[in-house]
């Protein structure tokens, strides 16, 4: 039995048989020559108007070394094109692509699927389904890609395929096909779970520089909870790095817990993407208040604009949102336009958010970012104040801003493009006074908010981009209060990835004369150790990662005691934006502990400040110490090899 009539008898199965008989999918047996094979759909097949729901199955045979072409061609009665798959070939990268075109944009969406995932010597049932506010395409069962169309993509009844080699059947229906449904058809969430493996690679263990499992995934902004000793990470799933939805973003809220650092739990997303208007469910926070969770979140709109709303559970895992949105546009002097990224929190008996927006700039026609604040003493009816809470300067606005107290003093936490910043007080009201170091870790540490956790600590969780575009792998880190107030960062203990000792080196001695010690080749996923002492404070020195043995190419960890900096520098020599300011006892032994992971590097530097970096290649090559002009001593010298199961990058 083929696998196509395996999957009309599954799906029958599924099916109310009164609704079947009314909606029996169109199957069309494409004859297996390289012509082009013109077929004319039943009326009200792939109409999205009426229902909003409809799929397309193709069944593919294998295709070898098959260059590049459109095998499928859906147009409407206007001629116009609707639908279209081919096999393209993006810089050396070949994939299936399906274009899908709505009314809504004369610019299709592209669902893709790269022919690495799959053995194109053999046969693939490719699937096309659309639910009104999504667009998803699997292969054999697993889901691949998806995209949030708006608007109707056939609003005609008469429709016309155009159909070719690979595709033997094809196979229309304009009834949904749910997930369950999909997994039975190709042979159980077993086998489907075992396809997914192959694909993509185990799912990560550790949370610490992890992503979603999957093609074109990212993190994005993170937002941790800490409730009943348990942490939740709600973070911003995000496909083709904020281009989804025609740039909209599309980002719905991933959910992972843990208790201990260590074991994490997946859930389903918290907050998705339900109807056509959402252009993205944008960052927000959760809170807790008398037996039950909040979430309050922000949405973009289709004009780009952005409207907070909220969502209840009672669980923490599955949320209803509250429609229509409690919340007004932003009121004078807040501008429309921003209006996100809302975090909530109690002083007191009253209830306070901090929201992302602009105001006026007197005099500039640039608007000033500010945050704004609300207020509340149930949680759903809000007050905006007229002053805002906070106006950092400059027309960047404050983004995923964070409130909290840490013994004795307050802290306000924000980002400007992208980098984490920070204020103090001793007051909840302020005045907020800016440390010395305002940024937390270096300005590749993209939005940092932090949350409680046992044991009086506090964990902050950012995300370190990929590619210099939005949304990449998580990192955590633990903060280390000073008693001034300030703030340091370090590596949680339980998060810090360990492997097998490969090597060691009591020592070695560098000078003017012999500026340059290689370690060695020790891979793409390392963990290395050393204390590092110059015997001039006024000379440079530190690690070259992907250097040879005369210092040249690669990049280079850049320890200067007398600039009190540490930064990383490019194969040219030329500074990064990778760097950390006023780091204190430079000029004494210094550890450095840097872990390299494909492309992070992960810089800690004596268990109080951190850096983290993306490089701009794969860390498969030599490790070498060096210094500028003066001796330098490396003692206890440590290489480890970190236990890696390959992500997609």
């Amino acid at each position: 039995m083929s696998k196509a009539p395996r999957l009309l008898a599954a799906l029958l199965s599924f099916w109310n048989p009164l609704i079947w008989c009314q909606q029996l999918p169109t199957q069309l047996k494409v004859p297996r020559d390289q012509a082009v094979h013109e077929y004319q759909l039943p009326s009200g097949v792939l109409n999205s108007s009426r229902p909003k729901a409809w799929s397309i199955t193709m069944d593919l045979e294998p295709f070898g070394e098959i260059s590049e072409q459109q095998f499928l061609v859906v147009t409407d009665s206007n001629k116009s094109k609707r639908l279209e798959a081919q096999i393209v070939d993006d810089s050396g990268t070949k994939g299936i692509e399906v274009l899908v075109t709505s009314d809504f944009n004369p610019k299709p969406l592209s669902l893709n699927l790269p022919l690495r995932l799959i053995d194109i010597s053999k046969p693939h049932i490719v699937l096309v389904r659309y639910v009104g506010s999504g667009l998803d395409l699997f292969c054999d069962g697993v889901l691949v890609d998806e995209d949030w169309p708006i608007g109707t993509i056939v609003s005609t009844d008469v429709v016309h395929a155009a159909v070719r080699f690979p595709i033997s059947q094809l196979s229309v229906g304009s009834t949904e096909v749910t997930d369950d449904q999909i997994s039975i058809a190709n042979g159980g969430p077993v086998e489907v779970d075992k396809r997914t493996d192959a694909m993509f690679g185990k799912d990560w263990q550790s949370a610490q520089y992890a992503r979603p499992r999957g093609f074109n995934t990212n993190a994005g902004d993170a937002m941790p909870f800490f409730h009943d000793g348990t942490l939740h990470l709600f973070f911003l799933l995000d496909r083709r790095q904020h281009r989804s939805k025609w740039g909209l973003g599309a980002h719905q809220w991933g959910h992972i817990s843990s208790t201990d650092l260590v074991h994490w739990k997946r859930y389903p997303p918290a907050l998705t993407i339900d109807h056509e208007w959402e252009g993205s469910i944008c960052t927000g926070s959760v809170f807790f208040d008398n037996g039950r969770y909040y979430a309050f979140y922000a949405t973009r709109m289709p004009d780009r604009s952005e409207r907070l709303g909220m969502a209840e559970s009672q669980d923490g895992i599955h949320f209803a949102k509250i429609l229509p949105t409690p919340f007004s546009e932003p009121i004078p002097p807040f501008l429309h336009g921003p209006n996100r990224d809302p975090f909530v929190f109690q002083i007191g008996k009253e209830f306070h958010m901090l929201v992302t927006a602009s105001v006026p700039a007197d005099n500039d026609p640039k608007n000033r970012g500010a945050l704004e604040h609300l207020v509340s003493t149930d949680l759903k009816t809000w007050t905006v104040l007229p002053t805002p809470f906070l106006v950092p300067g400059g027309a960047p606005q404050p983004e995923c801003s964070d409130f909290f107290k840490w013994h004795e003093w307050y802290y306000l936490l924000f980002s400007i493009s992208g980098t984490t910043h920070y204020r103090i007080s001793r007051s909840d009201t302020g005045p907020w006074i800016a440390p010395k170091v305002d940024v937390l870790d270096g300005p590749e540490a993209i939005v940092m908010k932090s949350a409680a956790f046992k044991g009086d600590r506090r964990i902050l969780v950012g995300f370190l981009q990929h590619d210099n575009r939005y949304g990449g792998d998580l990192i955590f880190r633990e903060l280390v209060q000073q008693s001034d107030g300030s703030l340091g960062t370090k590596i949680p203990g339980e998060m810090e990835l360990r492997g097998i000792t490969k090597s060691k080196t009591r020592s070695l001695h560098l000078s003017r004369e012999h500026p340059f010690s290689a370690i060695g080749d020790h891979g793409a996923h390392v963990r290395l150790t050393a204390t590092l002492i110059s015997s001039h404070s006024s000379s440079p020195f530190g690690i070259g990662i992907g250097t040879d043995e005369t210092g040249h190419g690669g990049e280079r960890l850049v320890i200067d005691p007398a600039s009190k900096r540490i930064l990383w520098a490019n194969s040219t020599g030329e500074d990064t934006r990778a760097k950390i300011e006023d780091v204190e006892g430079l000029d004494r032994p210094t550890v450095i502990d840097v872990v390299l992971d494909g492309t992070i590097a992960d810089v800690s530097v004596d268990r109080h400040r951190t850096l983290i970096h993306r490089l701009s290649t794969t860390t498969e090559h030599q490790i070498t110490f060096f210094t500028q002009g003066t001796d330098m001593k490396v003692s206890k010298i440590e290489v480890s090899a970190i236990p890696y199961s390959p992500r997609p990058r």
